[in-house]
């Protein structure tokens, strides 16, 4: 036996979807409906959420998997005799498209959409949450495509099973129940007097009203102890320079004596029995200034000094004199 030629196959396919074109529409026993599973947004001011067509055409011809595609049409208010009026028609699929399907002087009020192809919806339901939102393409200008509901309308579906190749209406399920779509308020409109609130609103708000007027004084008490309340810190002594009534500047190419101004005011302050030890003695042999050693243009101790510095290290501590 030869085998299948591309071509071959092409005139069997072609063949097939004449002779299911050629047919008459069937109507099956089923309706859309909207989707079962608790889920937020079944139904909105502008879609609606379906169930998928599982079996709703489970008697198309077992080629119909290859050929065939499943469309939605949603109508509102003359829609629906409108579409069975047009449905015979070979143009349906164009006859309403979406973005003149609700307006104009004579609208169609219904519009066609795909859903997906037949293979996709077996009986077989596979796991997880699978469901067909009608509407949610917004506003799209394409003529199948799946435009927004006209808001709070009352809307009636219909699943159809359309011939791919030929574009012929093959089987439809019945209308669905209406589906009353949701209302826009408008803001200005909406009464949120108190008399609108419920009574569980009232309370958590008087709840939450007074835990912030305690956390309020709370703060507030908490603020004024701070204030009250904190010990005032004494300022440290400050020592070094202010010990010394003069000194010379030796660090310097010309040297001079400098007068401390702050040793006159703090010399009682800084020799108080708050400020030294009790077990210190102040020398009464110090005088009034105290004479830094100086160094001729910073030049090294001659061997003289550092003799007298060795002779002065072998005497006893008492007898120790300190040069600076």
């Amino acid at each position: 036996m030869a085998p299948h030629t591309p071509h071959t196959v092409s005139c069997v396919i072609f063949i097939v979807s004449v002779c299911i074109a050629a047919s008459q529409i069937t109507e099956v026993n089923y309706s859309p409906e909207v989707s079962s599973y608790k889920m937020a947004g079944r139904v909105t001011a502008n879609t609606v959420v379906l169930q998928l067509p599982r079996c709703y055409f489970n008697s198309a011809p077992s080629l119909c998997n290859f050929l065939c595609d499943v469309y939605l049409v949603p109508a509102v208010d003359s829609g629906v005799n409108n579409f069975d009026a047009d449905k015979t028609k070979a143009s349906i699929l164009s006859l309403s498209p979406y973005p003149t399907a609700f307006t104009g002087s004579n609208p169609k009020n219904y519009y066609l959409t795909k859903v997906g192809p037949l293979s996709n919806y077996p009986c077989v339901v596979p796991p997880g949450v699978m469901f067909f939102r009608a509407g949610a393409d917004g506003n799209c200008s394409t003529p199948n495509c799946n435009g927004a509901l006209p808001t709070g309308s009352t809307v009636r579906f219909k699943y159809l099973l359309f011939n791919s190749a030929t574009q012929a209406l093959l089987m439809e399920t019945n209308w669905s129940g209406e589906v009353i779509l949701y209302s826009l308020s408008n803001p200005a409109t909406i009464d949120d007097s108190m008399k609108r609130r419920s009574g569980g609103m009232i309370v958590i708000t008087s709840i939450l009203s007074v835990f912030l007027a305690l956390l309020l004084l709370l703060l507030i008490g908490l603020s004024i102890y701070a204030c009250r309340y904190t010990p005032e810190k004494e300022p440290l002594p400050s020592l070094g320079s202010l010990r010394v009534k003069k000194y010379d500047t030796h660090n310097v190419k010309q040297p001079q004596l400098y007068v401390n101004q702050g040793y006159v005011d703090e010399t009682k302050r800084y020799a108080s029995s708050e400020v030294l030890p009790s077990q210190l003695k102040i020398s009464e042999d110090l005088g009034d200034s105290v004479k830094l050693k100086r160094y001729q243009n910073y030049d090294p101790p001659s061997s003289e000094d550092k003799n007298t510095e060795k002779q002065t290290e072998q005497q006893t501590p008492q007898d120790k004199v300190y040069k600076v």
